[in-house]
């Protein structure tokens, strides 16, 4: 039996895909009730299949084990420096920024962050400070947000108080 994915997913007159070389692309079959399922989440949710099968992969992991967690955010981290690595080198300490946005608080914007590739810059600006890191600084300084009910649910995570970690971002 074909499925609905051999290279990519099917495509009705309505969707575009993007080819971002930043962006891998999963290219695996899967059952027809599978793609229903995620064409249906996607609705509910509002969101592109793809930030679906993000917030299902992300809520798996919080659901593991301490130790099942741990193992695999350590592998995502290595993952993406070297995926940050290889697509640009020169991106480490650069003082360009894809985008920028004030906030009261040390503030971690998912919609804004998640569209970014893996070494766009994004800055901060907030009354104690301007913070400046890649996507995938983030990523690797800043894992609890990208896994907490807040950042996932509600697109939003800020801090109270500036933690520690996040001083080595600080540009002003």
């Amino acid at each position: 039996m074909q499925t609905l994915l051999d290279s990519e997913i099917p495509l009705d007159g309505n969707d575009t895909v993007c080819h971002d070389m930043y962006m891998p692309v999963i290219s695996v079959p899967i059952q027809p009730e599978t793609k229903i399922l995620l064409d249906a989440l996607s609705i509910l949710m509002q969101m592109p299949t793809g930030r679906v099968i993000e917030t299902l992969a992300s809520a798996y992991l919080q659901a593991l084990p301490a130790p099942e967690a741990k193992a695999i955010s350590a592998l995502k981290e290595v993952a993406l420096t070297r995926i940050d690595a290889e697509i640009n080198p020169a991106a480490s300490g650069s003082n360009e920024f894809v985008t920028t946005y004030k906030f009261s608080r040390l503030c971690f914007k998912r919609d804004v962050i998640e569209a970014l590739g893996p070494t766009d810059t994004f800055r901060v600006e907030t009354p104690v400070g301007t913070f400046q890191m890649t996507k995938a600084d983030f990523y690797r300084v800043f894992p609890n947000v990208v896994q907490s009910r807040s950042y996932l649910s509600d697109g939003i995570y800020h801090y109270r108080k500036l933690p520690g970690r996040a001083e080595e971002f600080r540009v002003v």
